[in-house]
């Protein structure tokens, strides 16, 4: 054998030796890209499809009461499976459908490569694990967006998710948060886990009921049973003095409006519960509901242990919303 040959195998070797073993690398990128039109009929994917997803380290098979879904997700900075990795910030996004099953939005022009980038610079600014977790029927989740969003179901199989997660890599806490939806899940995972270290709840309805009522939604306050609603917990909440709680929100929002998210963080804080509410005019117009940048700042810089003050000095420091695909 040549040495120039024999080089170049002993060099391939090493550099596949450091993707294996580098943190960045775990969720592999591929050419898939998301398809609003898939959305809107409905993913399906099946276990042995999973499954090769799942050798790529972007999904995790889940079951709630016998039912099971491919869930997506894209990481990037965490040690490979088994871990150990002691803290990682997962984030949970916002809806991608408004009022009709046919309007999608934010996941179109985004694809795999782009989520696991995306998670990469958040791991690289912050210094811990970033995970990006995909809702059903989203963002290359199975599962029927439109009649799964918001409901116990959903919040059941996140849940179940996280717990997957866990135990593939070894997590020992989470820093979780989400925007809107996402945030209102967040929020709702506060009273059924103990390994919380951070919560951020970025522009969500952790009052889920108060805000219906705000928004005179009648029809769904008609059906209970098809949502749920994290301040009903709030009792069952768990004592962790280490985990800090932050309610963010834009004063201005016409979506979910701002008093709500103020009442569920006053009931946070009367229960002796570290949170902080941060009320910010950073949101665009004209709804003034996104806050993404912040949330995810906020979650980066409290899973890496910075200072409370420090926290909210960055994100009263920080430009206005930008323009952004991903929620």
């Amino acid at each position: 054998m040549r040495r120039g040959a024999a080089f170049a195998i002993l060099a391939g070797f090493a550099l596949s030796i450091a993707m294996a073993t580098d943190g960045h690398a775990q969720s592999q990128p591929s050419a898939e890209r998301f398809s609003n039109a898939a959305v809107t009929g409905g993913v399906t994917i099946t276990r042995k499809g999973c499954a090769a997803l799942e050798a790529q380290e972007t999904a995790a098979w889940v079951e709630v009461d016998g039912r099971g879904e491919c869930l997506r997700y894209y990481a990037a900075g965490l040690r490979p499976a088994p871990g150990p990795n002691p803290i990682a910030a997962a984030w949970m996004h916002g809806d991608i459908m408004g009022t009709k099953p046919t309007s999608v939005g934010h996941q179109e022009g985004l694809g795999v490569a782009a989520m696991i980038d995306q998670e990469r610079a958040l791991a690289e600014r912050f210094g811990i694990p970033f995970l990006f977790l995909a809702r059903p029927g989203a963002y290359g989740s199975s599962g029927r967006f439109w009649t799964t969003r918001h409901t116990p179901r959903e919040a059941a199989l996140m849940n179940a998710l996280l717990d997957v997660l866990k135990a593939r890599y070894g997590v020992t806490a989470w820093a979780l948060g989400g925007h809107s939806a996402g945030g209102t899940l967040t929020a709702e995972f506060l009273a059924r886990r103990h390994d919380l270290r951070c919560a951020v709840i970025s522009s969500g309805a952790p009052a889920y009921r108060a805000y219906l009522e705000a928004r005179g939604l009648r029809t769904l306050l008609a059906r209970p049973q098809g949502w749920f609603d994290p301040a009903a917990s709030l009792d069952r909440i768990p004592p962790d003095p280490r985990r800090r709680v932050f309610v963010i929100g834009d004063p201005r929002e016409t979506n979910i409006p701002f008093h709500t998210q103020r009442g569920y963080f006053d009931a946070l804080a009367a229960r002796g519960h570290a949170a902080w509410l941060v009320p910010l005019e950073r949101a665009p117009a004209p709804r003034h509901h996104s806050l993404v940048d912040f949330g995810e700042t906020a979650l980066g810089l409290c899973g890496s242990d910075a200072d409370t003050g420090r926290i909210l000095a960055t994100l009263k420091a920080m430009p206005e919303q930008r323009d952004r695909i991903s929620n």
